[in-house]
C-alpha cells in the first residue's frame, strides 16, 4: 500500500495538486481498552467542529494583499475614524452652516472607504453544465442562483452579481423597452411561421434548425402569454401583422416594469424571487416576466464581491435566442475577463466554448478562460479503460486497497463512537481518544484514488484545451480551471480539518483566488490614493480650520492672505474653465483628426466593388441558407469557418487600420499634452501662492501640502477619465472594424439575413443570393458604416471632454472650501467660539498627520509579501 501511495503522491505533485493532502496508509487499529472505554461516559464530544472561513484562504501574492500593506490601509481607515469621532465632540458640528459638520461629513465618509468595483468578469455557457452551481460557489452562498435540477427551465437571463456592505440581499431588474420587446416579437414570429409553412425538399439539417427556433418561440409565447394563446392557430392563420399587433397589445397591458428594486432579508427569500424573475416554473398559471427582463442585478455581502468584482452569470452564444445572444455578445466585449463553462467530460469538443473563442478572436479579446465542471464525475473503470499502461495499473492497485482496507476505516470509525460515550477520562485514555478521532479523519481525507483520478483527469484536459486554444489568445496565456460544484457544497459546512482538503480539491479555491488578483492592481491605486492624497488632503482642511482660529494673524495681514487667494482661485478657474481652456476644446479636436485621417481616406467605391467580389464567391456555397440563418458567420465541413460580414468589408479594414492607429496616438499624445499643462499651472499656481504667504509660514506650508494632494486627486480623476475613453476606443474598433453581429457592419445587414431567413419555396436560394448581393451593391451600406463610426467616435470625445470637465469643475469646488476655510471670517470666528475643543482637534490632526507618514512610508517601502490573510476589513 505504501509504494502506491508513494507512486501516486508523485502523480499528485506533478499534476500540481496539493499532494499534502494524500491520505497515508491506514494503521491497523487496536481494540484491547474498548471494554474500558464503554465502561465510562462522556458528555460531549472534544472534536473541533469550526468550518472554513473563505476569509481564512490564501490571498494572492501581490502587494495590495500583502500583510505590511494592508495593516496600514487599515490603520488609516481607524486613523481616520478616530478623528471624526473628535470632530463630533462639539456641538458645532450640528449646526447646519459650519465648515466643522462639513469636515465631520467628510471624515465620516473617508472612515467608510470601500474600494470601488473595477473588473467585471463574465461566465458564459449553456444550460446545465453547472454554471449557477458555480456561482454559488465562488460567491459561498449556497442555493442563491437555483439550478436546472430543481425541476424548472431554465433562461437566459443575464444575472450580475454586486457587492454591498448590508446583511440583506437586493434585487434590481432593467427590462427590455416595448420597442426592443416587439423587436423580439416580430423574430419569434417569424420563426414560428417560418417552421409551420414549410413545403417539401427541405435539407434535414435545415429542417431541425428551424424546428428549434420554432420551438424556442413557441415555449416563450406560452411563458409571456399564458391562458390567452388557445390552441395556437392564430399564429399562423392571420396575417402577419394582425398577430404582432395582437401580441404587442398584450405586451404593452403586462405592465411588468413595476419590478423595481426590492430587498429580502433571507437568501432563501431572494433565491426564490430571483427563481420567478429568470425562470420558466412548472405549474405555473401567471405569465413568465422573464421573457420581458433585459438583465437583473443582485447586490449581496460576498468575500470575493468585497475585493472590487462584479461576476456576471451570461447565456450561451448558442442560446436560440437572438436579443439575449446579441447582450452575450456585447458583454464579452465589455468584460475584463471571459470563462467559457463547460463540463469536464466533453469540454474539448463543447460547441459553446468553441463559439466564445471564436468570438473573442474576432474582436481580438485576450482575456478568456475556461472553466470545466463535474471534475469529480469520474469512474475508476472508465478511467482504467481510458488511460491504460501505468495509470490504469495504479488506479487497479488502488481499488484493490481501498477493498482491503475497508474493514480497518470501519474499525476506526466505530472506536471513536466509543470515545464519544466515554466520560471522567485520565490522561493516557485523552491521547487513545485523540490518536482513534486522528485515525478517523485520515479515514475521511480524500482517497488516494480520488485524488489521483481527479488530478490526472484535470491535467489531460488542461493540456489538450490549452493545444487547442492558445495560439487563438494574443500571448498565448490561457487559463484553465477544473472545479466540482457538488464536492465544495457537500464540504462547505463540515469541520475544517476534514473539510480542508476536498475543499482544496474542489478547484473553488484557485478560481476564487484568480479572481481577487485580477482586481490587484487597481484596488492598489485606489488604495495607494486614499492613502497618499484623500487623507492628506482632508487633514490640511482640519488643520486649516484650527490655523484659522488661532489668531496669529492681524487684520491687515488677513486682508492680504485673502487677496493673494483670491488670484490663485482666479487662475485656476480662468484657465481651466475659461473660454481658452484645452479642456473645453477636447472633442473639437478629436473630431479634426477624426476627419483628417478618417473621413478622407474613405474609398467608398472600392469598398463596394470588394464586398460584391465577396458575396460572389459566397454564391458557389452550398449551405447558402445556413449562413443567412446564422447572420453570415457559419462553419461548414465543406469550406469551413467564414463570417461574411467580416469579408465584405476586408478591404476597408486593410485601408483604415493604420489610420485609425494613428488616430489613437494622436488622441492620446493631445491627452498627455493637456494633462502636463494642468500639472504645471497648478504648480505655478501654488508657486504663488508659497510666494505670497512668506509672513504666514505655517500657513503657506499647510496649504501647499494641501493644494498638492488636491492636485494629484484631480489629475487621477482626468486619468481614469483617458483610461475610460481608451478602452471605449478599443470598443469602437470591434465595432467598426469587425464581423460580429453587434458591429456597425452586422447591424446593417441584419434585415438582409432576416429576409432570406423568412423566405421558403422553390428558387428561394436564388432569391436569397438575390438579396445578399444588392445589399452590399448599394453605395450605403458603407456610407451608413462610416456615418456611424464617426458618430459614435464624436460621442466618445463629448464624453471624455464632459467627465474631464466635471473633474476639474468637482475640484476645483473642493479647492475653494479649502480657501474659504482660510479667507472666510466666519470660519475663523467659529474655529475661535471652543478654544478647548480647537485644542482637541488640532492635537489629534496633528499626531494624524505624522502617523499618516509613518504609514505612506510603510506602503512605499513595503515588497510583495506571501499571500497569507491579515485580520481587517477592506
Amino acid at each position: 500500500m505504501s509504494d502506491v501511495a508513494a507512486a501516486i503522491e508523485g502523480v499528485g505533485r506533478d499534476s500540481g495538486s496539493p499532494g499534502v493532502f494524500l491520505r497515508p496508509e491506514s494503521p491497523a487499529v487496536e481494540n484491547s481498552t474498548s471494554s474500558r472505554r464503554l465502561s465510562r461516559r462522556r458528555s460531549s464530544s472534544r472534536t473541533n467542529t469550526a468550518a472554513h472561513d473563505v476569509k481564512d484562504e490564501e490571498l494572492p501574492n501581490d502587494r495590495f494583499n500583502e500583510p505590511t500593506f494592508q495593516e496600514a490601509f487599515s490603520d488609516a481607515k481607524r486613523l481616520v475614524a478616530k478623528l471624526t469621532t473628535v470632530l463630533s465632540s462639539s456641538t458645532i458640528r450640528h449646526e447646519l452652516d459650519s465648515t466643522m459638520r462639513q469636515l465631520h461629513e467628510q471624515a465620516s465618509k473617508l472612515a467608510q472607504f470601500h474600494c470601488p468595483s473595477t473588473r467585471k468578469v463574465g461566465f458564459v455557457g449553456d444550460s446545465g453544465v453547472g454554471k449557477s452551481s458555480l456561482l454559488n460557489s465562488l460567491l459561498d452562498c449556497k442555493g442563491l442562483a437555483r439550478t436546472s435540477d430543481g425541476g424548472a427551465a431554465c433562461t437566459s437571463v443575464v444575472t450580475e452579481y454586486h457587492y454591498h456592505s448590508t446583511e440583506e440581499f437586493v434585487i434590481e431588474v432593467e427590462w427590455f423597452s416595448i420597442d426592443q420587446t416587439n423587436a423580439q416579437l416580430t423574430e419569434l414570429l417569424q420563426a414560428y411561421r417560418g417552421y409551420h409553412s414549410l413545403g417539401t425538399g427541405i435539407d434535414e439539417n435545415e429542417l431541425n434548425d428551424l424546428k428549434d427556433r420554432s420551438k424556442v418561440a413557441q415555449d416563450t409565447f406560452q411563458a409571456m402569454f399564458r391562458g390567452r394563446l388557445g390552441d395556437e392557430g392564430f399564429l399562423t392563420q392571420w396575417s402577419e401583422a394582425d398577430v404582432l399587433r395582437t401580441l404587442r397589445s398584450w405586451v404593452t397591458r403586462a405592465g411588468h416594469s413595476s419590478f423595481g428594486r426590492q430587498s429580502y432579508n433571507s437568501l432563501e427569500d431572494c433565491s426564490t424571487q430571483l427563481m420567478h424573475l429568470t425562470s420558466e416554473q412548472i405549474g405555473n398559471v401567471e405569465p413568465a416576466k422573464w421573457p420581458y427582463i433585459r438583465k437583473v442585478k443582485v447586490f449581496l455581502k460576498a468575500h470575493i464581491l468585497s475585493k472590487g468584482l462584479v461576476l456576471v452569470d451570461l447565456p450561451g452564444l448558442r442560446d436560440l435566442n437572438s436579443a439575449r445572444r446579441k447582450i452575450t455578445e456585447r458583454y464579452l466585449l465589455k468584460c475584463d475577463e471571459i470563462f467559457a463553462v463547460c463540463c469536464i467530460g466533453r469540454a474539448t469538443t463543447d460547441a459553446s466554448v468553441m463559439n466564445v473563442f471564436e468570438t473573442a478572436a474576432t474582436a481580438k479579446l485576450s482575456h478568456v478562460g475556461i472553466v470545466c465542471t463535474k471534475s469529480a464525475d469520474i469512474r475508476p473503470e472508465e478511467a482504467r479503460r481510458d488511460w491504460g499502461g501505468d495509470k490504469a495499473r495504479i488506479v487497479q492497485q488502488h481499488q484493490d486497497a481501498i477493498a482491503r482496507d475497508k474493514r480497518d476505516w470501519d474499525a476506526a470509525d466505530a472506536e471513536v463512537d466509543d470515545w464519544n460515550q466515554a466520560d471522567d477520562l485520565d490522561e493516557e485514555e485523552r491521547e487513545e481518544q485523540a490518536t482513534a478521532i486522528r485515525r478517523s479523519r485520515e479515514a475521511r481525507q480524500v482517497p488516494l484514488l480520488q485524488q489521483y483520478l481527479i488530478s490526472n483527469r484535470n491535467k489531460d484536459v488542461t493540456k489538450a484545451l490549452e493545444n487547442i486554444y492558445r495560439e487563438q489568445l494574443p500571448g498565448n496565456d490561457l487559463k484553465v480551471f477544473c472545479v466540482d460544484n457538488v464536492m465544495y457544497q457537500d464540504h462547505r459546512t463540515g469541520p475544517k480539518d476534514d473539510a480542508l482538503p476536498f475543499l482544496q480539491l474542489s478547484g473553488i479555491f484557485a478560481v476564487r483566488k484568480h479572481c481577487i488578483a485580477m482586481v490587484a492592481s487597481s484596488q492598489l491605486r485606489y488604495a495607494m490614493k486614499y492613502m497618499n492624497d484623500d487623507i492628506p488632503a482632508f487633514l490640511g482642511d482640519v488643520e486649516l480650520w484650527v490655523q484659522s482660529g488661532a489668531g496669529t494673524v492681524d487684520a491687515e495681514r488677513r486682508g492680504e492672505i485673502r487677496e493673494t487667494l483670491n488670484v490663485l482661485e482666479a487662475r485656476l478657474q480662468g484657465h481651466l474653465t475659461g473660454n481658452a481652456s484645452h479642456i473645453n476644446r477636447i472633442a473639437r479636436s478629436g473630431r479634426e483628426m477624426f476627419r483628417e485621417q478618417i473621413s478622407q481616406r474613405q474609398r467608398i467605391a472600392n469598398w463596394t466593388a470588394a464586398a460584391i467580389r465577396a458575396s460572389g464567391e459566397w454564391d458557389l456555397v452550398t449551405t447558402y441558407s445556413a449562413f443567412c440563418r446564422n447572420y453570415g458567420n457559419h462553419c461548414t465541413v465543406a469550406v469551413g469557418r467564414h463570417n461574411w460580414n467580416e469579408e465584405a468589408m476586408k478591404r476597408m479594414v486593410r485601408d483604415l487600420a493604420t489610420p485609425w492607429q494613428e488616430l489613437r496616438s494622436m488622441m492620446q499624445s493631445g491627452l498627455e499634452r493637456d494633462n502636463r499643462s494642468i500639472e504645471d499651472l497648478m504648480d505655478d499656481s501654488m508657486d504663488f501662492a508659497d510666494d505670497q504667504l512668506q509672513h504666514s509660514l505655517e500657513l503657506a506650508d499647510t496649504l501647499g501640502q494641501t493644494m498638492r494632494s488636491r492636485q494629484h486627486l484631480l489629475l487621477a480623476d482626468i486619468e481614469q477619465a483617458c483610461e475610460n475613453f481608451e478602452r471605449s476606443l478599443s470598443l469602437l474598433r470591434t465595432d467598426a472594424f469587425s464581423g460580429l453581429r453587434t458591429s456597425f457592419m452586422g447591424q446593417l445587414m441584419e434585415d438582409s439575413y432576416r429576409e432570406c431567413n423568412g423566405d421558403r419555396g422553390r428558387e428561394s436560394d436564388r432569391r436569397r443570393k438575390t438579396v445578399i448581393g444588392d445589399r452590399l451593391s448599394d453605395e450605403t451600406v458603407f456610407i451608413s458604416l462610416h456615418r456611424s463610426f464617426k458618430t459614435q467616435f464624436s460621442v466618445l470625445a463629448e464624453t471624455l471632454q464632459s467627465e474631464i470637465q466635471l473633474a476639474v469643475a468637482t475640484h476645483l469646488s473642493v479647492i475653494t472650501h479649502t480657501l474659504d476655510i482660510i479667507r472666510n471670517e466666519n470660519v475663523a470666528l467659529e474655529s475661535e467660539r471652543d478654544p478647548e475643543f480647537r485644542g482637541r482637534v488640532s492635537r489629534e490632526v496633528r499626531a494624524a498627520l505624522q502617523e499618516m507618514r509613518r504609514l505612506q512610508d510603510v506602503v512605499l517601502y513595503s515588497g510583495t509579501g506571501d499571500g497569507r490573510r491579515v485580520a481587517f476589513e477592506a
